[in-house]
């Protein structure tokens, strides 16, 4: 089928907006949302980077107007959230270069695996 893709940015990392309306902007990532392939019956069949998205805080704040339904919905009318972006839009920040980031793979003498910044060398964990 398709190579897998690897995520490179994950739940808690500081990012920058690329392009749309908030570029520039820097937030948190509060969500990774990973894209899948799925069939008629609605089974997963692969993964589809295409569809990859993350939930950023303070970023593409978005107003839903939402009536109450039933006991369960407790919170009715304007509401403002935060909507995904596509993960392509976003890039990982380097507090040492004060830049996006481009991420690389680096593996320590522990033998463990860390990311880091293909700019300036340093960790980005």
């Amino acid at each position: 089928m398709g190579e897998e893709v690897t995520v490179k940015i994950r739940k808690g990392d500081t990012v920058v907006v690329l392009s749309g309306e908030e570029r520039g902007a820097k937030g948190t990532v509060r969500q990774v949302i990973r894209g899948w392939k799925v069939d008629r019956r609605r089974r997963r069949i692969g993964r589809d980077p295409n569809k990859d998205r993350v939930v950023v805080s303070g970023i593409n704040i978005v107003k839903k107007h939402q009536r109450p339904t039933g006991s369960t919905r407790t919170q009715a009318g304007i509401i403002e959230f935060e909507a995904s972006i596509h993960i392509s839009n976003v890039a990982l920040f380097c507090g040492n270069c004060d830049r996006p980031a481009r991420v690389g793979y680096q593996l320590y003498e522990d033998g463990t695996k860390g990311r880091i910044c293909k700019r300036c060398g340093q960790p980005l964990d």
